[in-house]
């Protein structure tokens, strides 16, 4: 580590200007100096629009639109029926309803999202002091990964997990020496809201308490057998109550029953070791994060950066989590795509800067904190270009009736995380799988596709509009020709509803073929025809 100490010189003014610069190139003065900037420019894409492109945020935002309606914090009626709130995959549904009670369901959305990305950087800062005890620049490199493919797919509840997983780990390791009942409260109450937040983060928090375990037990071989079985027990209990509490009280624990699956292709697992970790703009990646490697890469040579002693073994327990998880888990995909973002912000607290000149660390931290600066701008900018397609369909929207229904095709393939051209990056720019979900945000409108799964969210369908929901499922009807939009639209009309229907079909440019006929245009936009069906 650097060298803190300072000098006693004479009260001089030279040597009075000597301590002042001393005290200006101290580290931990710089890291504090640098905190509050760079939680600032990390909400600046979130400060550029009203509405962040993010794929499952859509369906996320008409969920908490529901359910601020079943609790009058809106001015207008829903179909849905509140479920059970007793789910692991409750994060933005919890905290949204608090925020909803005091603001739009708009402005809450993004508030959520600041409050993922903030607790994030956050958690990233209080794991390293935890675990090395002293102020450092070093994790606010966790900056530079927030805007992430994970955080682009809209998977809110569980990187809000990760969040919280981050702060409880902290206090895990920070409560070390304060007595094992103290640690146990904390723990059990960690697990359990870690559980309720999101499954996969209760997962990781148990991988890191046992691999923090294993380095206790090993450490404490000296002690005898009796103190190596209390050290290796000791995080087992709260990950055993949050289990039962689980296995009790929620709907969701038959989920568990469900087959895991893998990717079938060979080379899903290495794409997935460093994608996830990047962001939907590949250039930007290169001119950003290439600086960040280049001085990573610097230090590691130069043996100036140190591991905290506790962590090899839940590092490595992290990185085994992730060969070993299927990309199908408990009926939810992208299993194995969620853990490198995890891992990697772990690895950051887990590591510190050594022998490393002050005046080298405050250049190096001016340095990066311009380019994140630059990094997160770039995006907001991105985010502001994308703004109008999103605008567009909300404007759309408007024209709906009150209790209409919504159904949703799209003619172009699905966006894919591991897409392989430029035409399929495309599509992320901005996507718009579950846009349709929009509709459902402000007005009394029953979005079909909007994702509800009474053992994964805390609303349900009433049984009428069951046979409808089986019907579009969660995603858009893929109509790549008319003939299948016409299939699409046929099996709607046999349904039989009375509501008026209308359907949203995406990139209708692509779509091989002329409209089918009983379809009435509403509204249009570059990407997108919204169509009554008569």
């Amino acid at each position: 580590m650097w060298d803190r100490s300072v000098p006693r010189y004479p009260d001089t003014l030279p040597h009075r200007t000597i301590q002042l610069t001393l005290a200006v190139l101290d580290p931990s003065r710089v890291a504090r100096a640098l905190w509050l900037p760079a939680l600032a420019v990390v909400m600046l894409p979130l400060l550029a629009v009203a509405i962040p492109p993010l794929h499952d945020y859509p369906f996320h935002l008409a969920r908490a639109e529901a359910i601020a309606a079943l609790f009058d914090q809106v001015n207008h009626a829903t179909i849905y029926r509140l479920g059970s709130i007793l789910l692991p995959n409750e994060a933005m549904d919890a905290v949204m309803l608090a925020l909803t009670a005091v603001m739009t369901p708009l402005l809450a959305g993004r508030v959520f999202l600041g409050l993922v990305q903030g607790l994030l950087l956050g958690g990233t800062v209080a794991l390293h002091y935890a675990l090395h005890r002293r102020v450092s620049p070093w994790p606010l490199l966790a900056g530079f990964f927030l805007y992430n493919w994970i955080f682009t797919y809209g998977f809110t509840n569980y990187l809000f997990g990760v969040a919280v997983m981050l702060w409880a780990v902290a206090g895990w390791v920070a409560l070390a020496g304060a007595g094992w009942a103290l640690r146990l409260a904390l723990g059990t109450v960690a697990a359990v809201v870690l559980l309720f937040c999101h499954l996969m983060a209760f997962g990781l928090f148990a991988v890191v308490l046992g691999g923090l375990a294993l380095h206790d037990a090993m450490a404490a071989r000296r002690g005898g057998a009796r103190d190596m079985a209390m050290r290796l027990l000791l995080p087992a209990v709260p990950v055993a109550v949050a289990l039962l509490v689980f296995v009790a009280l929620s709907p969701a624990a038959t989920e568990a029953r469900q087959p895991l699956a893998y990717h079938g292709w060979w080379g899903w697992k290495p794409l997935m070791a460093w994608r996830p970790l990047l962001g939907t703009w590949p250039a930007l990646d290169l001119v950003t994060l290439g600086p960040v490697a280049l001085v990573v890469a610097v230090l590691l040579a130069r043996r100036r950066l140190a591991l905290a002693p506790a962590m090899p073994v839940p590092l490595v327990l992290l990185v085994m989590a992730f060969a070993v998880m299927p990309y199908e888990l408990f009926g939810s995909l992208y299993g194995d795509a969620r853990l490198p973002v995890a891992v990697l912000l772990v690895a950051i607290a887990s590591v510190d800067l050594r022998r490393v000149a002050p005046r080298a660390v405050l250049a190096g931290s001016l340095l990066l904190a311009l380019v994140l600066a630059g990094r997160c701008a770039a995006i907001a900018q991105d985010w502001r270009r994308m703004e109008p397609v999103l605008a567009r369909h909300m404007a759309a929207f408007a024209a709906l009736p009150p209790g209409a229904v919504l159904w949703s095709a799209t003619a172009a393939p699905y966006p894919r995380l591991a897409y392989r051209n430029d035409g399929e990056l495309a599509l992320w720019r901005p996507p718009l799988k579950h846009v349709a979900s929009l509709a459902g945000v402000g007005r009394d409108v029953f979005v079909v596709a909007t994702w509800v799964d009474p053992n994964k969210q805390p609303i349900n369908l009433p049984a009428e509009h069951a046979a409808a929901k089986r019907l579009q499922g969660n995603n858009p009807f893929e109509t790549a020709t008319a003939a299948d939009l016409a299939a699409a639209v046929a099996a709607i009309r046999q349904l039989g509803s009375t509501a008026p229907a209308f359907l949203l079909l995406s990139y209708p440019g692509r779509m091989a073929g002329a409209l089918p006929a009983g379809l009435s245009p509403v509204a249009e936009g570059p990407d997108f025809l919204l169509l009554r069906i008569d």
